[in-house]
């Protein structure tokens, strides 16, 4: 009876590992995908991100208008990069806040301070 029992406990196991594979791609389908946090105590306009060093600035990546002090925003990745260190530039009420070569791809959350 215990052969049969550890036989089907196996089995769902195996039957579960599939399924969780397929949801934990989705969840970060990039691995420089992150939670932007707002530590600031104003609102953030925009937020640009370039591999570190280049001349330009990406695309305001925020999905809303302004990110609120307290707020977080999820950062979904569309760069055909295969580069882990960019730049972070915030633009903000008061200004900017750059942040230079941060690894995105050993960052899930990312908090923009003063």
């Amino acid at each position: 009876m215990l052969q049969n029992q550890t036989s089907i406990l196996l089995i769902a196991a195996s039957l579960c590992l599939p399924v969780i594979g397929a949801i934990a791609p989705a969840a970060r389908a990039d691995i420089r995908d992150f939670t932007l946090h707002n530590e600031t105590s104003v609102n953030i306009q925009e937020l640009h991100i370039s591999n570190s060093g280049a001349d330009k600035w990406g695309v305001n990546l925020l999905d809303k208008d302004i990110l609120l002090p307290d707020e977080s925003a999820d950062i979904v990745f569309e760069d055909n990069s295969t580069s882990c260190l960019y730049d972070i530039r915030a633009i903000t009420d008061d200004g900017e806040i750059d942040k230079r070569q941060v690894n995105l791809c050993e960052t899930v959350y990312f908090s923009v301070k003063e």
